[in-house]
């Protein structure tokens, strides 16, 4: 079975997501981001949980050494590399804890190090950003005159849906023109996701300290 869902920053509604579709009789084959395949299972009777961890490592041998570490307590590594960050695990005996995680500040440090990536990449790009609005490339929209944003000849003496259609159609090129073009307005969203991202990573972070 192939199921589609993004989680984005969130892993503990991913983790309750995933175990939620095991205890249907699944387990969790494969994982692509927003893709999850899982498999149906004959033998019902101890359903293979699934926990997620968000780590990277500078070298194989380090992420070796993890995954060996995990596997010696009884969880196998479903899906994840060294360098991709989100990591999944599936518990494989009975006899193991059902957390990987000895207590919740170190399960809330996966949101932590989530924070760390997603600023780190804001601040970057921000100051690309900045370049690009002190040379120029990039500017602040001005809407004072936005009907001239919109090059389609005839637009503003069009009626109903030919207007409506043309306007439609229009739109995000205008609001590209607006903010210096439409690759700089993707920049730009871009820099806001990064941020977004990185505030809900430590609002994630900060909750599940709490717990």
């Amino acid at each position: 079975m192939i199921r589609h869902k993004l989680f984005f920053t969130n892993i503990t509604k991913e983790e309750n997501w995933i175990n939620r579709t095991i205890a249907q009789g699944y387990r969790l084959e494969q994982v692509i981001p927003g893709r999850y395949k899982f498999q149906k299972l004959t033998d019902v009777s101890n359903l293979p949980l699934v926990r997620i961890d968000y780590r990277t490592f500078s070298s194989q041998e380090q992420f070796t050494d993890y995954l060996t570490l995990y596997e010696d307590y009884g969880w196998r590594h479903i899906a994840g590399n060294r360098s991709e960050g989100i990591q999944y695990f599936e518990k494989t005996r009975a006899d193991c804890q059902e957390e990987i995680f000895s207590d919740s500040i170190s399960k809330a440090s996966r949101y932590r190090r989530i924070f760390n990536l997603q600023i780190a990449l804001f601040a970057v790009n921000l100051s690309l950003l900045v370049i690009m609005f002190c040379t120029g490339l990039f500017h602040l929209p001005s809407f004072s005159n936005w009907k001239e944003l919109y090059y389609t000849p005839g637009l503003w003496q069009m009626n109903g849906g030919q207007f409506l259609l043309a306007f439609l159609f229009e739109t995000p090129f205008a609001i590209g023109r607006a903010f210096g073009g439409l690759a700089s307005l993707l920049f730009f969203i871009i820099v806001v996701c990064f941020g977004f991202f990185g505030c809900k990573a430590f609002y994630h972070y900060w909750k599940e300290k709490k717990l």
